[in-house]
């Protein structure tokens, strides 16, 4: 398999990182990693309350196929999105197994819907007036703190898999599946790099150099140079919160 960048056993059978596909068991998700960032900081600029972050042991296995392995660890349950964090070597990762932060700054008015849903309108009135808040890239707002981020996002209802990538706030690279020509790529030198990593599978229904469907996610991956499987994460500490 031309995926030169990425060791035996780091890919599953479909040529998807292999830690990714064993978070993001229904193909929908959002991934953040950045460096030099702490999780709980990170878990900050994305919006969420880190002091509700526990500790988390992923289990051996999930309950079943439609339960991430981190919403499984915390007993799943009745939430939006379970966030696990950790880091691994500089690298802080930050998954979201119902890609609830697929976007930043919206996250106060989503709350405030969602309460409004079951009755309390207060939050919804306290905004009454404001202006709403603009909407940024997740990569953005994380490297803007730290070093560069990239996101990657899979999505059961749009394009398969998008990322974003940037650095000191500034988003460098950014494409999704249904729009991505890697025969003649024209990005920066290190995103070259990465897609020359990523390499492109070996699917018998591929025309001669036609990326897969996957590709995205191994040169988000590539970008921040991460390898991982699951025994990566497990290694070192976690942590996990909800999000309603």
């Amino acid at each position: 398999m031309p995926t030169p960048g990425f060791p035996p056993g780091t890919l599953d059978a479909d040529d998807r990182p292999i830690w990714l596909s064993e978070l993001d068991v229904i193909g929908h998700s959002t991934a953040h990693l950045v460096r030099d960032v702490a999780p709980r900081a990170a878990l900050e600029l994305l919006g969420l309350d880190a002091g509700s972050a526990v500790p988390c042991t992923l289990p051996a296995q999930s309950t079943d196929e439609h339960t991430s392995l981190p919403r499984a660890a915390l007993g799943d349950p009745d939430c939006v999105a379970v966030l696990l964090a950790g880091r691994v070597h500089g690298w802080t990762l930050v998954f979201d197994d119902a890609g609830a932060t697929s976007e930043v700054g919206d996250l106060e008015r989503a709350r405030a819907v969602d309460a409004a849903a079951g009755g309390d309108w207060s939050g919804l009135e306290a905004m009454a007036g404001r202006p709403r808040p603009a909407v940024q890239e997740p990569s953005a707002v994380l490297s803007a703190a730290g070093g560069p981020a990239v996101t990657i996002r899979t999505n059961f209802t749009g394009p398969p898999v998008a990322i974003g990538y940037a650095i000191d706030g500034e988003l460098v690279f950014s494409t999704d599946s249904d729009d991505l020509d890697l025969r003649d790529p024209q990005p920066r030198a290190d995103v070259r790099a990465a897609i020359a990593a990523a390499g492109i599978s070996d699917e018998d229904d591929l025309a001669p150099g036609e990326p897969d469907t996957f590709a995205l996610a191994r040169i988000g991956c590539a970008l921040a140079g991460v390898t991982w499987t699951l025994p990566d994460l497990r290694a070192t500490d976690l942590i996990a919160l909800t999000f309603n």
